[in-house]
C-alpha cells in the first residue's frame, strides 16, 4: 500500500505540475480552463494507463502479476472518484476533447460518472483476491462504464 502510495504522490505531482504551468492564454478566464483542461487529461493518462496493463493482463498479452493487477485496480478507483471534479461549468476548450452536451446534460454526465465509479470500486476489491477469472468480468464492467461515458460525451 506504501509503494502505491508514492506512485500516486508522483502521478499527483505531475497533475500539479501541470496545473500550475502556464497557459500562455490572454483572459484569466481562458487560462483557467485550459489548465482545467490540462489536469483532466492528465488524470484520464493515469486512469487510462492503469486500465491499459489491466486489460494487458486480462486478455493475456502480459504476464499476469496479481499485485501490479491490485496496486492498478486500487490507482484506478482512486482516479474514478476523482475525475468527476475536473468537469466544472466553462472548461471546455479547442483541446478538450469534451462535448458541449456534457454541461447541458449534467445528470446524465454525473449518473454515468456515479456508475464508473461504482465498477472501479467493485475492481479494486475483486482484485485483491487474487483470481484472474474472477477479476476479467469486474474489469470487463469498467471498461464498458468508461466507454459508456465516452460514447456518448468524448468527441473523437
Amino acid at each position: 500500500m506504501i509503494q502505491v502510495r508514492k506512485r500516486l504522490a508522483r502521478y499527483l505531482a505531475v497533475f500539479v505540475a501541470m496545473t500550475l504551468a502556464g497557459s500562455g492564454i490572454a483572459s484569466a478566464q481562458d487560462a483557467r480552463a485550459a489548465q482545467q483542461v490540462k489536469l483532466r487529461q492528465s488524470a484520464y493518462t493515469v486512469l487510462g494507463a492503469q486500465m491499459g496493463l489491466m486489460g494487458a493482463m486480462a486478455s493475456g498479452r502480459a504476464p499476469y502479476d496479481a499485485n501490479a493487477f491490485r496496486a492498478a485496480a486500487e490507482r484506478a478507483a482512486l482516479m474514478a472518484n476523482y475525475v468527476p471534479e475536473l468537469f466544472p461549468a466553462g472548461s471546455i476548450t479547442p483541446s478538450s476533447k469534451a462535448k458541449a452536451e456534457l454541461w447541458q446534460q449534467t445528470a446524465e454526465f454525473q449518473r454515468l460518472m456515479r456508475d464508473m465509479q461504482s465498477k472501479a470500486a467493485t475492481l479494486a476489491t475483486i482484485a485483491k483476491g487474487g483470481d484472474l477469472e474472477a477479476i476479467k468480468p469486474a474489469f470487463g464492467a469498467t471498461g464498458a462504464s468508461c466507454k459508456a461515458c465516452h460514447d456518448k460525451y468524448k468527441a473523437d
